[in-house]
């Protein structure tokens, strides 16, 4: 007994020398030694964009291939109410011949738009084209005439009729994009997309005609028309930003109210038009 009494004095002693019992630790200076060293690490880079997100616009030029059309027209005060049945038209010089003409003419586009996506966007869209009906064809004249009533073949001399949205037909649309990749990376040089279009929207025709010698007030008319159009295209980034497009799509619209003497004109255009674009396109 007295020796373990002796023995525990001991221990208790050595442990009681300095240097020997482990000093407390201080947890808070670890906790600033972390929390230094976690604010010296660099700040990771944190990606907002989204994707294929972009800005374009475009001006290029168009050429047109019309079916026939109908055209009605309406004379109250003259008691002329007929129709002229399969009337053809032609557009105005096509884009291969846009060197010799300012750049508001022969017949322009002019494209401004997002991609909200890699693969959807939209655009607005002026296809100003040119319709113009040809001269010297035979068509039927059907309806009132004079106040007398009228079925008879007649030839479209400048006498008889000279009717044409010269300058411009105007159709103006809003188009969905759908946007497939077919080779390199969006915006980058080399980038080749396929794109599919498809909309509607109103026109602006510019009336010029005379119908029997008679001209009409000339100008453009807001509204007096509207539209629809699909197509296809393909895209390629020649450097960067710069892209060319080449688009080839089908066009409906119907014109209404147009101005004639003594009265109004309505009929549709059917077109197949063939544009080339050169644009520029911007990331968001």
């Amino acid at each position: 007994m007295h020796s373990l009494t002796h023995g525990a004095a001991w221990l208790i002693f050595v442990l009681t020398l300095p240097g020997v019992a482990k000093a407390p630790v201080d947890l808070s200076d670890r906790s600033r030694v972390v929390i230094t060293r976690q604010a010296a690490l660099p700040a990771q880079s944190v990606k907002t964009g989204v994707p294929g997100r972009q800005w374009f616009f475009s001006w290029g030029y168009n050429g047109d291939n019309y079916t026939k059309s109908d055209m009605h027209f309406s004379q109250p005060s003259l008691n002329n109410e007929f129709t002229l049945f399969g009337v053809q038209a032609r557009d105005s010089k096509a884009w291969t011949d846009v060197t010799n003409h300012g750049l508001f003419v022969p017949q322009y586009n002019i494209r401004i738009g997002m991609f909200f996506s890699e693969k959807w966007g939209i655009e607005l869209a002026l296809d100003h084209i040119k319709w113009i009906v040809k001269d010297g064809q035979q068509v039927r004249m059907a309806g009132t005439f004079n106040g007398a009533t009228v079925d008879t073949p007649v030839t479209l001399t400048p006498e008889v009729i000279e009717y044409q949205l010269n300058n411009g037909a105007n159709p103006i649309f809003i188009n969905l994009i759908r946007r497939v990749r077919m080779a390199g990376e969006t915006g980058r040089t080399g980038h080749v997309a396929f794109l599919a279009k498809a909309g509607g929207g109103f026109a602006v025709p510019h009336t010029e005609n005379k119908l029997f010698g008679e001209p009409n007030e000339k100008g453009f008319q807001f509204f007096h028309g509207w539209n629809l159009d699909a197509g296809v295209a393909v895209r390629i980034h020649l450097w960067k930003p710069i892209y060319f497009e080449f688009e080839d799509k089908f066009v409906y619209a119907r014109y209404f109210g147009v101005k004639i003497d003594e009265g109004t004109a309505k009929h549709s255009v059917k077109a197949n038009e063939f544009i080339f674009n050169f644009g520029l396109a911007f990331a968001k």
